[in-house]
């Protein structure tokens, strides 16, 4: 079977060489004018496709087959002079398609483990949460709490550590992409957030204590996100 597809896509491929050369070849006698046909080029890409959609049964054939076909067609009604349209207007469909595409794989991979959601805690009393197109809430009652990381991707984490204490600083990393981070803190915590916010909020509702040595320091990179602070 893989043998006669092969066949198939050679014959198709010196089908198409020996055409384009005999059209060159004519025209170089002044026989024919081969600028009559060049518009009609992307009937190739037609071709290729429906090949590909008569050749392959599985989604990623067919996906291929079906983006030649429609390419191919788009190409030849803007050269008929029936469909006008500028590459540069529809580039961000790269973009929309890509992103669409790992949401899907995001979302599978997800429903497949049972859960997008994980944390540990690591030595030295560090935490380390992971949360990817879910939602999650932890609580932590550590007395020598130490920092950690959060990793938010589309999801939503909510940590309390009010019952929770430190023994000196502590730093927190914090990544948030198009999702939100909430910490619950003890109101003895000095808080200090440096970060990046792109398109992005950092929400500080806590109350500083007049002296505290119990300091936390939250360095966060966030992208469409929202992190909130409260005590």
């Amino acid at each position: 079977m893989k043998r006669a597809q092969d066949s198939k896509q050679q014959l198709l491929f010196g089908l198409v060489l020996t055409l384009l050369g005999l059209a060159f070849l004519l025209d170089n006698f002044h026989v024919f004018d081969v600028r009559r046909v060049l518009p009609f080029w992307p009937l190739i890409l037609i071709a290729l496709g429906a090949l590909k959609l008569s050749q392959d049964a599985d989604a990623r054939g067919r996906g291929i087959g079906f983006a030649l076909i429609a390419v191919g067609s788009l190409l030849t009604l803007r050269h008929l002079g029936i469909f006008d349209f500028r590459w540069r207007d529809f580039w961000p469909l790269l973009l929309i398609g890509a992103g669409v595409l790992v949401m899907f794989r995001g979302r599978l991979a997800w429903e497949q483990s049972g859960g997008a959601a994980t944390v540990e805690l690591l030595e030295e009393d560090r935490v380390q949460i992971s949360t990817v197109l879910s939602g999650n809430q932890s609580k932590l009652s550590s007395p020598r709490f130490a920092g950690g990381e959060i990793k938010v991707v589309m999801g939503e984490t909510l940590l309390d550590l009010r019952q929770a204490s430190i023994e000196g600083p502590a730093q927190l990393n914090i990544l948030v992409v198009m999702g939100s981070v909430k910490l619950l803190l003890p109101p003895d915590w000095s808080v200090s957030v440096k970060g990046k916010p792109l398109l992005s909020e950092i929400s500080d509702k806590t109350t500083p204590p007049l002296m505290s040595s119990k300091q936390l320091l939250i360095q966060a990179e966030l992208v469409l996100g929202g992190l909130d602070l409260r005590n």
